[in-house]
């Protein structure tokens, strides 16, 4: 890497952090208020609570800027070069406005592959901690950690270490209690539970069940096991993954499962794929930049480009949800609905690019 090739990164990634910070502690004091709004006087979750739920998913939240924060963060700093005359100097010195943005982009992958890091390990743990932090102080029913959720069901205490759906569960340990006895009776243990609809009885996989009788362990080992009365739905549906506390890696596990079922996983194979789009959508918000500075923004003030990259921004995410959603709904396929706007965005981005002299 040359000299000026790092005052180059240098300058963008300055930008790009104090946006980045700027834009998701925003974003976060929004969710803050949107918190108050729904706080409960009969729970534990108070306004300190809901601080807290909001700390714990700011991961998520930065995750979900940094593509806007490149964008702004770029034109801010592309743009400061240029209006101190720094980029006349450098292409003076030899260093072309396609090697400025190739160093702009290298960087870009770095950042890529930093925030794909960040969306595959950081962000669905934070996310799936932060949503039981809040749900374990909502209410009683239910009892979240990261080892799983516990569960009262009558005269039961119910562990499960992933809930994938009302449909699917993994790790499941029952645990009966003889009132009369005043300890645990029985225990039931199975990799996993299965049913087809919300309304069939569970079917139990891999069961070792345990009967504690006066003198030994009764022990009796099943393939599978009907459990009618497992867990009720209303207390279910509160402990139920959902895909943003997923890595790819899980929910291409859980697609595989829902294929194999013959059931519905759009929704997920859509959220797998974004967790691709989103970090190169860090290479198009670049893309993006280059010809706003480069081109008829080069005069402008910082204003002005602060104004364009949220322009530009709002255009992206608007088009994203609605091919994301229209595309769900008319049948196009979760890997289009998710690629599309990257791709229509990137195909403008080197149009304008291209013009440059």
């Amino acid at each position: 890497m040359t000299v000026l090739e790092r005052y180059l990164w240098k300058s963008i990634l300055l930008s790009i952090a104090l946006t980045w910070l700027s834009l998701s502690l925003l974003f976060a004091l929004f969710d803050f208020l949107a918190e108050l709004a729904d706080l409960d006087s009969d729970t534990r979750y108070g306004a300190l609570q809901a601080l807290n739920y909001i700390f714990l998913g700011l991961p998520r939240t930065l995750y979900m800027n940094f593509p806007y924060a490149v964008l702004i963060g770029s034109l801010l700093g592309l743009g400061n070069l240029a209006a101190n005359s720094e980029i006349v100097a450098m292409r003076a010195a030899g260093f072309s406005i396609n090697r400025i943005v190739g160093a702009a982009l290298k960087l870009g992958v770095v950042l890529s592959l930093m925030v794909f890091a960040l969306g595959e390990w950081g962000v669905p743990r934070a996310e799936s901690y932060a949503q039981h932090y809040k749900t374990r102080l909502e209410q009683q029913e239910v009892a979240l950690s990261a080892e799983g959720a516990w569960l009262k069901n009558n005269n039961r205490l119910v562990h499960i270490e992933k809930v994938w759906s009302e449909k699917k569960l993994e790790g499941i340990a029952v645990y009966e209690i003889d009132l009369e006895l005043g300890g645990i009776s029985r225990v039931v243990k199975a990799a996993a539970a299965q049913r087809a609809n919300s309304d069939d009885p569970w079917t139990l996989q891999q069961v070792n069940e345990y009967r504690l009788l006066t003198d030994k362990v009764a022990i009796q080992q099943n393939a599978q096991q009907v459990a009618p009365d497992l867990l009720p739905n209303t207390i279910l549906s509160m402990a139920t993954v959902t895909p943003e506390q997923l890595s790819a890696k899980e929910l291409a596990t859980f697609i595989e499962h829902q294929r194999a079922n013959a059931l519905s996983s759009e929704y997920f194979e859509l959220e797998y794929w974004k967790h691709f789009t989103t970090p190169l959508s860090t290479l198009v918000m670049l893309i993006l930049a280059a010809p706003l500075v480069f081109g008829f923004q080069r005069n402008a003030g910082a204003g002005q480009r602060i104004f364009v990259g949220i322009l530009i921004g709002i255009s992206y995410l608007l088009l994203d949800r609605i091919i994301s959603r229209t595309g769900l709904v008319y049948g196009l396929s979760p890997f289009w609905s998710a690629v599309l706007p990257l791709l229509l965005f990137t195909a403008v981005g080197l149009f304008f690019l291209r013009r440059i002299r």
